[in-house]
C-alpha cells in the first residue's frame, strides 16, 4: 500500500496538471488494494485457536490440517488440537472486558502481555515513519531537489522496503530466528541513523557532495536493515508471545501503542527537523542501537516452539535463556544454564500428575468416611430398633 501511493504520488506529480484530481487521484488508486485485500481475505480459514476458544473443534482440526496440507486424521493434527484444547481449558469465550483483567493475574503473564506493546513501541521509534513521511525532505536536505526527484527516491526507498521484507520473512525469519533478525535490524539501522546524524551536522547546506551519496544509500540501507528486524518481526513476536487466552486484550493495547507513538513521532517530526536538525536522527540512531540491546538480552528466541510450548520460555531465568540464545551470549552467563522447555513440560506433568493422585486420594478418603459414616448410622438405627423391641 505504502510504496503504491509513492508511485501514484510521483505520477500524479508528472502526468496530472495541478488541479484537485492531483491530489485525489491517488486516494482513489487506494482503493484497488484495499478491495482485493478483502475479497481474498473472504476464503482464508479462521484460525485454529480462535475455533478451539469457540469449541468448534471439527473446524479448528480442518484449519489445522489445511495449514500442513494433510489429513484432519494425522497424528499430528490430533495432538496439536489436543495441546490448544488443554491450553484453552476452562478459559473459553471470555469476554474482553475479562481478558484486560486476566493480564495481571500472573507475573509470567504480565511479562507476556508487556512484550507485545514493548516491540511496538520500539517500532516507531526506529523513526521508521518519519523517514516515510518526510522522505522528500530529508533527500532534499542531503541534496535532491525537486519535488518530482525527491518522490522518485521516496519511492525507490518503498520498492527496497517491499523486497527487504519479502526476503526477511520467506528465509531470514525462520532460518536466523527472531531475535536475531531484532539485533541485526536494530544494529543496522542505529549505524545508518547515525552516519546520516553525522554527516547532517559536518555538513548543513543542501549542496551535493561526494558523502551526499553515501548518506543517500545509507537511508536505503536503513531500510533494509528496518525491513530486516523492526518492521515486520514486531507482529510476528508479539502475536506468538501474547497468551492465547488474553491475545485480544493484549494485542489491542500493542497495536494502540503502536498507533499511539505513529501519531506522537509524525506530530513531532516536523519540529524536530526544524528545531534540532541533525539531532533528529542522533535520537532514533540511539534508540535502534537500544532497542537491539533489549532484545539481545531480554528476549527468549521463540522460533521452533508452539504457541502453547512458548509460555515456558517466561516462567523462569528469562534473561539467562535470552542470552543463551544470543550470539555470544554464553560470555556474560558463565556455566549459568536455564530448564529446557521439555524439562519445564516434564515436570508440569508430573506436578499436574501429583495434584491428580493427591485428588483422587482425597476423594476415596472422602468415599470411605462418607460409608463409614453410613455403617454408623445404620448401626445406630439397628441398636435403636432392638431397644425398643426390648422395652
Amino acid at each position: 500500500m505504502e510504496i503504491n501511493l509513492v508511485w501514484v504520488n510521483y505520477s500524479a506529480s508528472i502526468n496530472i496538471p495541478y488541479s484537485d484530481m492531483q491530489w485525489r487521484m491517488p486516494f482513489i488508486v487506494q482503493l484497488v488494494p484495499g478491495v482485493l485485500f478483502v475479497l481474498l481475505l473472504l476464503p482464508q480459514p479462521e484460525s485454529p485457536r480462535w475455533l478451539v476458544e469457540k469449541e468448534r473443534y471439527d473446524e479448528a482440526a480442518a484449519a489445522l490440517a489445511y495449514v500442513v496440507r494433510t489429513s484432519v486424521d494425522d497424528t499430528a493434527v490430533l495432538i496439536t488440537l489436543n495441546e490448544i484444547k488443554a491450553d484453552f481449558t476452562g478459559r473459553q469465550q471470555i469476554s474482553l472486558l475479562t481478558q484486560f483483567r486476566l493480564m495481571g493475574e500472573s507475573r509470567v503473564t504480565v511479562l507476556r502481555c508487556l512484550i507485545p506493546s514493548i516491540v511496538t513501541f520500539f517500532q516507531q521509534w526506529t523513526g521508521t515513519n518519519a523517514v516515510n513521511y518526510f522522505s522528500p525532505q530529508i533527500f532534499a536536505a542531503l541534496g535532491i531537489s525537486g519535488t518530482s526527484s525527491g518522490l522518485f527516491a521516496t519511492g525507490i526507498y518503498g520498492l527496497v522496503k517491499v523486497i527487504a521484507v519479502g526476503l526477511t520473512l520467506a528465509f531470514a525469519a525462520e532460518s536466523w530466528g527472531r531475535k536475531l533478525c531484532l539485533v541485526i535490524g536494530g544494529l543496522g539501522q542505529g549505524l545508518t541513523m547515525l552516519w546520516i546524524a553525522g554527516f547532517s551536522a559536518i555538513h548543513p547546506q543542501s549542496t551535493t557532495i561526494p558523502a551526499s551519496y553515501v548518506s543517500i544509500v545509507a537511508v536505503y540501507l536503513y531500510a533494509v536493515f528496518y525491513c530486516i528486524g523492526w518492521g515486520p518481526l514486531p507482529w510476528v513476536v508479539a502475536s506468538e508471545v501474547a497468551p492465547n487466552h488474553v491475545r485480544a486484550a493484549a494485542l489491542t493495547v500493542a497495536i494502540g501503542v503502536n498507533w499511539l507513538f505513529s501519531f506522537m513521532i509524525t506530530r513531532l517530526t516536523p519540529v524536530m527537523l526544524e528545531k534540532i536538525t541533525y539531532g533528529t536522527f542522533l535520537l532514533f540512531g540511539i534508540c535502534c542501537i537500544l532497542m537491539a540491546a533489549w532484545a539481545y538480552f531480554l528476549l527468549p528466541e521463540t522460533k521452533g516452539y508452539t504457541l502453547e510450548d512458548i509460555k515456558y520460555l517466561f516462567e523462569k531465568d528469562v534473561i539467562v535463556r535470552s542470552l543463551e540464545d544470543a550470539p555470544g551470549g554464553r560470555v556474560f552467563i558463565g556455566n549459568r544454564r536455564s530448564m529446557t522447555v521439555d524439562e519445564m513440560k516434564r515436570a508440569a506433568d508430573h506436578e499436574h500428575e501429583s495434584k491428580q493422585h493427591d485428588s483422587d486420594s482425597t476423594d476415596i478418603v472422602l468415599r470411605k468416611g462418607d460409608e463409614e459414616s453410613n455403617d454408623d448410622i445404620e448401626a445406630a438405627l439397628v441398636a435403636d430398633l432392638y431397644g425398643c423391641m426390648y422395652m
